[in-house]
């Protein structure tokens, strides 16, 4: 039986890891690297969330909810990482797959975070591929659709239509709880 197929771009471990040039080749994944260490890590939100995102962009959180719009998305997502002093994504897997008109790629990555508030006596740090030290690691895939657009104002002719996210908070919120930073009831309101 045949069927259509289409462009698959796979890559995983150390590359990934580290962004490397060969992987970066890829224009999708060279654009990611800027989105990622510059905008969110970097925490360089205030650009209008049209730079990088279409007008009619969906963010889609692991809990089910769904956002639609560039900038009440680009709200929400600077929103999950309020709680957080500092934060890292550290990429380990990317699927890109061509579509008509750019990309949609599954990603998986670890979230490094450090949170407000006093450690416990004998917390344990986690660390990073380069060592650094974190308070906790949330595990992480990730659903991109990119969009090439002709729009002098997109960063490098690319924009995302919709991002997806399925991760596990628990290791996270489970410090925010010990350290006040969150309620009991603030989760079960």
């Amino acid at each position: 039986m045949s069927y259509p197929t289409q462009a698959v771009f796979i890559a995983e471990g150390d590359k990934v890891r580290t962004w490397s040039p060969e992987i970066r080749k890829h224009p999708a994944i060279d654009w990611m690297h800027h989105f990622t260490t510059k905008v969110f890590d970097g925490r360089g939100w205030d650009v209008p969330a049209t730079k990088y995102a279409l007008p009619d962009f969906i963010l889609k959180k692991s809990d089910g909810t769904v956002v639609k719009g560039a900038e009440e998305g680009w709200e929400a997502d600077k929103a999950l990482y309020a709680p957080f002093t500092a934060h890292k994504h550290e990429p380990n897997q990317f699927m890109m797959a061509e579509t008509n008109d750019g990309w949609m790629m599954s990603a998986g990555a670890d979230l490094f975070v450090n949170i407000h508030g006093q450690p416990d006596e004998g917390e344990k740090k986690v660390k990073d591929f380069e060592g650094k030290e974190w308070d906790a690691v949330v595990s992480a895939m990730f659903r991109f659709v990119y969009v090439k657009v002709d729009d002098e104002d997109a960063y490098q002719g690319i924009k995302l239509r919709s991002i997806e996210i399925f991760s596990d908070p628990l290791p996270a919120l489970g410090l925010m709880l010990k350290r006040g930073v969150v309620k009991p009831e603030q989760l079960l309101g």
